[in-house]
């Protein structure tokens, strides 16, 4: 029989990868008001970044209907609400846009709906790390479920801090420390991968073999270079590069995939009868 473990999948997740990408880096820039809120006692400074959220966020819900069947029916997916991940997913996403545009559209401020609108935009980069908590896929559960969120709240942070040059020193405090955790997590993940791919099929077998290649690159842009481009005062270049991490991040997400099934079972027995 032929070892399971060498079945090659085609790549067929970009869609997923764009869409992941924007939305944590859109869903980022609106939960920003509560980074300025922890700042400075106020949403406002995050005002001029809260556009930027919506244009992201919306653009990588528009993307993700490519992903589906029939896109008209995306509406439908929220139905199950209170009983899907998924559904909470959608729904949430829906909430922060709609609240970003109004924000958004405001000819005055509205603290109240600013901190509406970054906290439902948490809630839901919480939702997309927990909606592909699937049984069976090992390196989708733990540590990495929370990675939308350090990174998105990471990115929402150096971009505040781009903006706000006044308050530099104390936003990129706050980035640095939002960073260190995302760190943390990352290594925490390398370890679980490590521990899963004893008894578990990769569904991109090539990738996987690049792990800590992968990895690496996704910690350098995520967590370090941001972190020396705000220590040199250089926050718009951390975004930038901080947004290429998160594309980094999404690809290594479903790239790294590796499904505990019946046939690695049966690959794992035959490895050790051939010994």
């Amino acid at each position: 029989m032929r070892n399971s473990r060498t079945a090659v999948h085609a790549f067929h997740e970009w869609p997923l990868v764009v869409f992941t990408t924007l939305a944590i880096m859109g869903g980022g820039l609106l939960a920003a008001p509560l980074l300025a809120w922890a700042v400075a006692g106020t949403p406002a400074p995050a005002a001029a970044v809260i556009p930027w959220g919506v244009l992201l966020l919306g653009a990588g819900l528009l993307v993700s209907l490519v992903h589906l069947g029939q896109p008209l029916r995306a509406p439908l997916a929220s139905v199950g609400f209170g009983r899907s991940r998924l559904s909470a997913e959608i729904v949430l996403a829906a909430v922060a846009l709609a609240a970003g545009i109004v924000t958004a559209a405001l000819p005055y401020q509205s603290p109240a709906l600013d901190l509406v609108t970054a906290i439902s935009a948490a809630a839901f980069l919480i939702s997309l790390g927990f909606v592909y908590g699937l049984r069976g896929q090992r390196t989708w559960r733990g540590a990495v479920v929370w990675t939308p969120l350090s990174a998105g709240l990471g990115f929402g942070a150096v971009a505040l801090a781009g903006v706000w040059g006044s308050a530099l020193t104390a936003v990129g405090a706050v980035a640095a420390a939002t960073l260190a955790a995302d760190t943390t997590l990352c290594i925490v993940r390398r370890a679980a991968i490590a521990y899963a791919g004893a008894d578990a099929m990769p569904r991109h077998p090539a990738f996987f073999a690049r792990r800590d290649l992968l990895l690496g690159i996704r910690l350098l842009l995520v967590d370090i270079l941001p972190g020396l481009c705000l220590f040199g005062g250089l926050p718009k270049g951390a975004a930038g590069v901080l947004g290429l991490g998160i594309l980094v991040d999404r690809l290594a997400f479903y790239g790294l995939a590796s499904q505990h099934t019946t046939e690695t079972e049966v690959a794992r027995v035959e490895s050790l009868l051939a010994d």
